[in-house]
């Protein structure tokens, strides 16, 4: 029952928001409201399932618009991948000398801090090693300001538009749950093994698949999808202020502030090169070379009218790249505790 009253003050605050004119007021909404009754109250909303609805949904969306994709497109982002590694290598290096030698961290909690990557991997990290708490602030730091700033740096859609879309014939509606269910079992597999975002990984390729055989000719995600998905992605950013105090926020929020900047202007610098060596749009490239947020990053690309596919080819390339390698070191790790 709390959890849905905490919803439902999160869709008229959200609501409220966009309708008054504040970019990806839904989404922002949905954060203030979860993380004010998750900090006072120490009360996190439950989203069974919200993860991975979020998932499937940005990844239909996404790979819907792979019908225009061919092989010239692809080979033209290789090198802007090759940036990308880069400049996760730079990323990495300043904002975590700045942890070691301007914040007096050890090497290993600098490490997970900087470490740019999804939250589970970083709890799963945080288990293994036996870093300090602190680390996850870095990231709740990271995760929030990247939301707050795309948010309010990209254009969004001012006012909550009502579109009628046509009711789906019952061929498409079975194509489309057919998509749904393979893109769930896939990504429950993937899952297993460590892969990080992996039903919008699933969702992506089957929905690219569906797209060039021609079985989804004419479907178009409803705009209420995509408004659930920020607001499901908002409660579930503000819940993860749950156990952490004001005083403990402030003690380290400005080592967080400062780390998180450093990465996110380094990001701001490798976009604004690639743009004039490339050729592209370095808004793009800037969320592209984002050190994380990929829900996020997704949402506010779709209501910004970006590329999409671009900006989420990148992220997810970063997030398999870096996320194989700890997976693989947990799981060895247990098994060396198992014996």
């Amino acid at each position: 029952m709390k959890s849905i009253l905490c919803l439902l003050i999160a869709v008229a605050v959200g609501a409220a928001l966009q309708v008054s004119g504040v970019p990806h007021g839904l989404l922002l909404g949905a954060i203030l409201v979860t993380a004010l009754v998750t900090t006072r109250s120490g009360f996190a909303p439950a989203t069974p399932y919200g993860l991975g609805y979020i998932q499937v949904t940005l990844g239909i969306a996404t790979g819907l618009m792979f019908e225009a994709w061919d092989s010239a497109t692809a080979s033209a982002m290789l090198p802007s991948l090759g940036v990308l590694l880069l400049c996760l290598t730079v990323q990495i290096a300043l904002a975590g000398g700045w942890l070691t030698r301007g914040a007096g961290w050890n090497r290993t909690d600098a490490l997970l801090a900087v470490y740019p990557g999804a939250l589970a991997a970083v709890f799963d990290l945080l288990e293994s090693e036996k870093a300090s708490s602190k680390v996850i602030i870095v990231h709740l730091m990271r995760l929030l300001l990247i939301t707050v700033l795309v948010s309010f740096l990209i254009p969004g859609q001012g006012s909550v538009a009502v579109v009628e879309s046509p009711p789906l014939s019952t061929g498409m509606a079975l194509t489309v749950f057919a998509l749904i269910g393979l893109s769930v079992v896939l990504g429950r597999l993937l899952l297993a093994i460590g892969v990080p975002a992996p039903f919008m990984l699933t969702a992506i390729l089957l929905t690219a698949v569906f797209v060039k055989s021609g079985w989804l000719h004419g479907f178009h995600m409803p705009d209420w999808s995509l408004n659930l998905a920020a607001l499901i992605l908002g409660v579930r950013i503000g819940s993860r202020f749950q156990g952490l105090g004001f005083a403990e926020l402030g003690r380290h929020g400005r080592t967080a502030f400062v780390s998180v900047g450093l990465m996110i202007v380094v990001a701001a610098a490798f976009a604004e090169v690639a743009a004039r060596w490339l050729g592209s749009d370095p808004l793009s490239l800037w969320l592209a070379y984002m050190p994380g947020a990929i829900e996020t990053i997704a949402i506010v690309a779709f209501a910004g009218g970006l590329n999409v596919v671009f900006i989420l080819t990148h992220h997810l390339a970063r997030m398999v790249l870096l996320h194989f390698a700890p997976a693989l070191l947990v799981q060895v790790r247990r098994a060396q505790k198992e014996v």
